[in-house]
């Protein structure tokens, strides 16, 4: 009997170790198939949480723009306004900012002939039409010939222009306007614009007097000075040389490069009726002339040359420039160049091997 209880509890015990690994076994994790082994695939990122490329503004600048004497004539003679810068329009409105050296003022009223041989010149507001078309954002008024017509000259020629959409630069009804800058802000980078020119006599607006922003290095430094405050980039527009001359003299790099050292990023300059050289300092552009864009110039190859200048800014870089060799015919309409010879030939008096400058 004892041996056969000793039998039965030794069954038992077996049966009940049966039982414990079995529950064991079921309670225990599937095994992971294949497929559960595999790396979890990862999240695109949406591209709006990608940072953004910064965004590409283009400035375009052009040379000296005259609507009187010649050219006048002609706008009269065809009945077109616009007449000087149908060839050129598409591709200075296409930029963000198109800049011109504005050479004649406009005046209100009266007669508007001005005689071949004389330097007086006087614009018809009609023609303001011209720049409309081409999309002129910036008209710089320091030059030679802004004060022509005195002060009502400059008081009209802002006015007309500002009742165009156009803002000026570089001239005023007394000093302080005079040397007012423009800021323009595009894709978030404000551009700020300063206007000066070579002459040292009457032209020169006063403390109560109408007149330009002249080429005091002293009073550019200030006024650098105080744009670098409301501004990103700093142009220079400036108004000097020797004319029908392909090189800077003295008083142009002297003041170009003390813009640069004030703090402008470039300089862009026009009045040798000529292209002239261009060069890099301490990495910034100093464009010498962009020679004639509208002149009525007709009497020489040189005089009927000039270049319009593309800046390419990504964000606040500088990127490039690219140069556009423009030719004028009939005394007074700007078209871009086509023969690769002639174009060559500017570019190589701007002291150029190609068409663009990259940064």
């Amino acid at each position: 009997m004892k041996k056969a209880a000793l039998i039965i509890a030794a069954i038992l015990a077996f049966g009940l170790t049966i039982s414990v690994i079995a529950a064991v076994i079921a309670a225990a994790p599937e095994k992971s198939s294949p497929q559960a082994l595999q790396p979890e695939a990862q999240t695109a990122v949406p591209a709006s949480a990608l940072p953004e490329a910064p965004a590409q503004t283009t400035l375009v600048f052009s040379g000296d723009v005259m609507l009187s004497r010649v050219v006048s004539q002609k706008m009269e003679k065809y009945g077109d306004w616009s007449w000087p810068f149908r060839s050129v329009a598409s591709e200075m409105s296409a930029a963000d900012l198109a800049i011109i050296n504005l050479e004649s003022p406009f005046t209100e009223g009266g007669s508007h002939l001005v005689k071949t041989g004389s330097f007086s010149f006087n614009a018809d507001p009609r023609s303001i039409a011209g720049l409309k078309l081409a999309g002129i954002d910036i008209a710089a008024l320091a030059n030679n010939h802004m004060t022509n017509q005195g002060r009502k000259g400059v008081s009209d020629t802002k006015r007309i222009l500002a009742a165009g959409g156009i803002a000026s630069i570089g001239a005023g009804l007394d000093a302080a306007e005079a040397a007012e800058p423009v800021v323009k802000e595009i894709n978030g980078i404000r551009f700020g614009f300063l206007s000066f020119a070579y002459p040292a006599d009457q032209s020169v607006a006063g403390s109560s007097t109408a007149g330009i922003a002249g080429m005091d290095v002293a009073k550019m430094e200030a006024e650098i000075g105080k744009l670098e405050s409301r501004a990103d980039k700093i142009i220079i527009l400036m108004h000097a040389g020797t004319e029908y001359v392909s090189k800077p003299n003295w008083q142009q790099t002297g003041f170009a490069r003390a813009a640069i050292d004030a703090g402008a990023d470039m300089v862009v300059g026009h009045h040798p009726h000529w292209v002239q050289t261009t060069e890099i300092y301490k990495g910034r552009p100093i464009i010498y002339s962009l020679g004639n864009l509208v002149f009525d110039q007709m009497w020489s190859q040189e005089t009927r040359e000039g270049a319009l200048a593309k800046a390419i800014w990504n964000g606040k870089e500088l990127k490039s420039i690219e140069f556009i060799p423009v030719i004028i015919s009939d005394y007074g309409q700007a078209a871009a160049m086509t023969s690769t010879p002639d174009k060559s030939r500017v570019l190589k008096r701007m002291g150029l091997e190609s068409g663009m400058i990259a940064f």
